[in-house]
């Protein structure tokens, strides 16, 4: 995973990205792409003749937010052995990140961000989810791969071959709840020919899928998760609640997630 890709904006969890992305290209000997987006269109105000009004402070304000933003970033990061670049758009920040991901090997994002959905579902780069308060600043911890056979699940493993690669156990997590024609077993195969030995545990589901995979992961003392990404319609998973909906909202462990 050498080319990295980490949306910013301007929030509590800026560092938490920063510093997984920056340790991650350290790992893998990669680059950053730290992107700065704002949709500078939408300020505009149409009048009721037509037309439109834009606030020319608004714009000035917005730019230069911007752009001491990423004269700070670049004094910040001068100091780092890790090498990198600043984008600053006018572009809305789905669209953006859209367009660069598709020479990015892994976006780094965070959990709390309301956009991190999206990116993990539009995306056909692999989305790497950071918990408030807790970047991932090492790769060599245990991985778990929440494995329920589907299409999703296969996605998110072949993604994250290079961290299972890393880690310093790999465990496939097989909550019981339905038959499968994939069992992981079929995970297991395909992991060892990439040289990786995955050990599979099967449990029974204990109160939700979410909390099952969370209590093995933290008995594992798992540094990472590996997860498909909305199994079900997300109309369903949305309405009714899901695993995917869980992860996203509880998880205190990294997510590594595809759809």
């Amino acid at each position: 995973m050498r080319s990295i890709l980490c949306p910013l904006d301007v929030t509590e969890q800026l560092d938490d990205r920063i510093e997984t992305a920056l340790a991650l290209a350290r790992t893998c000997d990669g680059h950053v792409t730290f992107q700065i987006a704002t949709p500078f269109a939408q300020m505009a105000a149409w009048e009721p003749f037509g037309g439109v009004a834009v606030s020319a402070y608004a714009l000035k304000e917005a730019r230069e937010a911007n752009d001491k933003l990423a004269a700070e970033l670049d004094a910040r990061f001068a100091t780092q052995d890790v090498p990198f670049d600043i984008e600053v758009l006018d572009q809305e920040r789905i669209a953006a990140t859209a367009a660069a991901a598709r020479f990015a090997d892994i976006v780094v994002s965070s959990l709390s961000d309301p956009t991190v959905e999206e990116m993990a579902l539009g995306l056909r780069t692999p989305v790497l989810g950071v918990p408030r308060g807790l970047p991932m600043l090492t790769f060599d911890k245990p991985a778990l791969v929440a494995w329920d056979g589907g299409h999703e699940g296969a996605n998110a493993l072949r993604a994250a071959l290079p961290l299972l690669q890393q880690a310093a156990t790999v465990h496939l997590l097989t909550v019981r709840e339905k038959d499968s024609s994939f069992p992981a077993a079929d995970a297991a195969r395909y992991l060892s020919r990439h040289g990786i030995h995955a050990e599979s545990h099967e449990r029974e589901r204990n109160g939700s899928i979410a909390f099952t995979i969370e209590e093995c992961a933290r008995e594992l003392e798992a540094g990472l998760i590996v997860m498909g990404l909305f199994g079900h319609s997300r109309l369903r998973e949305l309405l009714l609640g899901g695993v995917s909906r869980d992860m996203l909202d509880r998880s205190q462990i990294p997510l590594l997630l595809a759809h």
